[in-house]
């Protein structure tokens, strides 16, 4: 019901409707857990809200303010996002335009700039920690399109019955004074591929329509609200949805919700080896025979006057205790090969046995490769849509046709690579081919000249008509010249030709060329 009131144009019944559908999008799951992940990257972790209690001599639980309570957080989720974000994106994106046009190029180059690159950065980081996140596109001043990011905590979109999104709501507050009073506003925009209609709340307030002067006094207004060239209010839409979702994966899953328990142990265990470490710096006092009014006064007295009081047979018994360091820090060892491992993250602290090659650093790399993999394919899918947008702008603003089919992109990821394993790579490599090349030689006298001239550019990777071209353009040119073949008699060169039968390290003649064999 509510869905059908957000798909209505009746302005009563979609402010009656969007202060349910807010206050249900807020404490939706996924917009928890989106919260979640935006804490976790900026350290903000569970950690920071450990109490630590005790039961009284009343078997009452009191929490002990007094005793030792770290709270360090491991930012091991903004590592893994960052990791993901950078290997992706560290090198810019690359635009390539399949037409000959080069003034297209140039007009897509005012679009895919510096700033751009970091929008595409920014709605990454954003869905890796929410889930999902929203491009919005806008129009400057420069009558030019633009993108920026819309905070998914504060977006939705209204379905039909056949699950296509046909509007969007975006909703997010504001703190005012009103008179002498503080208020907190809250605006609303609900979108469709026309235009969009802004709505504002006070406190607890219902949602009214919002004819403030910064929307034009226009309200519903078009996507696109400014002065054509007599001075008059024009507007134009895009035809469709100004945003866009890119979606961390399937199920709208944050890349924190696999590895959170992990992380949250490793806290609690390095939290407790350091509470330990302080707390039992000293030593426990065994009291027998006890004279006082309570266990809470003695370890009072304990820590402030380093006194007690004991009866005719009591006494002090000094106690140390055996902190479980080593049990502690093989746990923490176990989590953080887990956080890497099934956050698909690549571990640099790795050593390893030392033997750091190229194939090594590569496994190393294979999950973190694998889950750029994916975000890539669905960071496309939103780049599609962009690209749409884009080319739609150039086409209306310069008069041209262009097809966004005809604009590529292209992502270039870098690893560390051993430099010496390279060198030594290659080296093998130009050895391999000397053998093969000395093979070849060793044969031609049994093989015809382009047999052979076939053979050597395939070792070196040279187009075999282009060469024997150039070489029968030079056999061409040469003749009569005293350094080809001679018209008189084409046997007779500047070197002459031996038969190897006579003489074994006599040059070989391979189309047109003397080569010689080597010793």
């Amino acid at each position: 019901m509510e869905r059908d009131l957000l798909l209505s144009d009746d302005i009563a019944k979609l402010a009656g409707a969007l202060k349910g559908a807010i206050s249900t999008d807020r404490e939706s799951p996924s917009k928890k857990q989106a919260l979640r992940g935006v804490q976790y990257y900026t350290g903000d972790h569970e950690i920071l809200r450990n109490r630590i209690f005790y039961m009284n001599d009343q078997e009452e639980l009191v929490e002990d303010k007094y005793a030792s309570n770290v709270k360090i957080p491991h930012q091991f989720f903004t590592e893994i996002v960052d990791q993901k974000v950078q290997y992706l994106l560290s090198i810019p994106m690359e635009i390539n335009v399949t037409n000959e046009d080069d003034t297209f190029k140039e007009y897509l180059e005012e679009y895919y700039d510096e700033e751009f690159q970091l929008f595409i950065q920014e709605m990454l980081e954003g869905s890796s920690q929410k889930g999902q996140e929203y491009a919005f596109v806008r129009t400057t001043e420069e009558d030019k399109i633009t993108f920026q990011v819309a905070d998914s905590l504060g977006v939705f979109y209204v379905y039909d019955d056949l699950n296509v999104p046909q509007r969007l709501v975006r909703y997010y507050d504001e703190k005012i004074t009103k008179g002498k009073k503080e208020i907190v506003l809250h605006r609303a925009e609900v979108w469709n591929e026309k235009q969009v209609w802004f709505f504002t709340a006070e406190d607890q307030g219902a949602f009214e329509l919002d004819n403030a002067a910064e929307h034009g006094g226009v309200n519903p207004r078009p996507h696109v609200l400014g002065k054509n060239e007599k001075g008059e209010i024009a507007g134009r839409d895009y035809q469709r949805l100004p945003f866009a979702r890119l979606e961390n994966n399937k199920y709208l899953k944050t890349d924190l919700e696999p590895i959170q328990a992990l992380i949250d142990d490793y806290d609690i265990m390095n939290a407790y080896l350091s509470n330990n470490l302080q707390d039992f710096s000293e030593a426990i006092y065994v009291v027998r025979g006890f004279m006082g009014d309570s266990l809470d006064k003695l370890r009072t007295n304990l820590k402030a006057k380093k006194t007690v009081a004991t009866g005719e047979d009591g006494g002090v018994d000094v106690k140390t205790i055996d902190i479980p360091v080593e049990g502690r820090k093989t746990k923490m060892e176990i989590d953080k090969e887990n956080i890497y491992k099934f956050g698909m993250a690549f571990d640099s602290a790795q050593v390893g046995d030392g033997n750091i090659t190229n194939i090594v650093i590569k496994s190393r790399y294979a999950l973190l490769n694998m889950k750029a993999n994916k975000a890539e394919v669905r960071l496309r899918v939103l780049l599609k849509w962009i690209n749409e947008m884009v080319v739609a702008d150039i086409n209306r603003r310069y008069k041209k046709a262009y097809k966004p089919e005809e604009v590529e992109f292209e992502f270039v990821r870098e690893t560390m690579v051993n430099e010496k394993d390279l060198v030594d790579n290659a080296k093998t490599e130009a050895e391999t081919k000397q053998i093969l090349l000395e093979t070849i030689l060793a044969a031609a006298p049994k093989l015809d000249d382009d047999t052979v001239l076939q053979q050597i550019c395939e070792l070196y990777d040279l187009d075999w008509e282009e060469v024997k071209k150039k070489i029968d353009e030079q056999d061409f040119s040469d003749d009569g010249e005293g350094d080809g073949d001679d018209d008189a008699d084409p046997n007779l060169d500047d070197e002459p030709v031996v038969d190897p039968a006579i003489d074994p390290n006599a040059p070989v003649k391979v189309a047109g060329f003397n080569v010689r064999k080597p010793v």
